[in-house]
């Protein structure tokens, strides 16, 4: 409706300076138009798309499905628009000027008034998909980047501080296992020479994950644990409860609250 009293397209404008019409039935025939069109597109994109499905969305299926919703619209307004014309098309002369020259010029006409805002829509939509996809490749980056210098032997050691800020453990990352909240405590679950080790160190759980933030593998998933991303074996139910486990040997499994099991799952997915 705003795009029709902007453009005023389709001799609208001829109608409103000529003042044969009162403005309620210019604002009548504007809602008739949005009326036809919504009703058009609704069973275009949800009735004729999924008996039609196209795998391909390329500029040729979107210039083939705009051809088709132009069409439908026409369609209807002639057929609704001859429903309740008072006027008897007696001559076949009537009829081909009302049904087929009538229809063709307003087809074209809607071609080439609509396709313009239509594709800087669909170009928008396009552009907005194209910035999304560059943000995942990026992420997807960081997380290639991170376990290749693991595998490298070159990532950085990590150092864990007490509450004076004193650093009390310094272990390479990909050792890291998880952290468990203990009151003024923390423990460090980590692994050296092949065993699993617990040692606690005096410092808040908030402060500790506020200073490992950078390190996206380090994820909290429970409101008294933090896991380390990379030595996730799998995610599995244990008394209907979802827990993660952290070793091959299945001894250490830390429980994921339902507030951080669909983040879990997603950037399980990723490593």
């Amino acid at each position: 409706m705003l795009f029709l009293l902007v453009y005023q397209p389709f001799g609208l404008s001829a109608e409103i300076e000529s003042g044969e019409h009162s403005l309620l039935q210019i604002l009548a025939l504007i809602i008739f138009l949005s009326t036809v069109v919504f009703i058009v597109l609704y069973v275009s994109q949800f009735v004729l798309r999924k008996r039609f499905p196209n795998t391909k969305n390329n500029l040729k299926s979107f210039l083939k499905w705009f051809l088709i919703d132009i069409a439908l619209i026409v369609l209807l307004s002639a057929a609704v628009e001859i429903t309740f014309d008072n006027e008897e098309l007696n001559s076949v002369n009537a009829i081909l000027d009302e049904l087929v020259f009538d229809v063709l010029i307003t087809y074209l006409a809607l071609v080439f008034v609509l396709l313009y805002p239509v594709l800087g829509c669909s170009m928008y939509v396009h552009l907005k998909q194209l910035k999304n996809d560059k943000q995942q490749l990026k992420t997807d980056l960081d997380v290639v980047t991170t376990h290749y210098k693991i595998a490298s032997g070159n990532e950085e050691l990590i150092k864990i501080l007490d509450e004076k800020g004193e650093c009390k453990l310094t272990i390479p990352l990909n050792n890291l296992y998880a952290i468990e909240s203990k009151n003024q405590y923390v423990s460090i679950k980590y692994k050296r020479n092949d065993a699993l080790i617990e040692q606690n160190i005096r410092t808040r759980f908030s402060k500790l994950l506020n200073e490992l933030q950078d390190i996206p593998s380090i994820f909290k998933c429970h409101r008294s644990f933090a896991i380390n991303l990379i030595n996730v074996q799998e995610l599995k139910c244990i008394n209907q409860k979802p827990n993660v486990i952290l070793d091959e040997a299945s001894v250490l499994k830390v429980p994921v609250s339902k507030t951080y099991i669909k983040d879990v799952k997603s950037l399980l997915s990723k490593y």
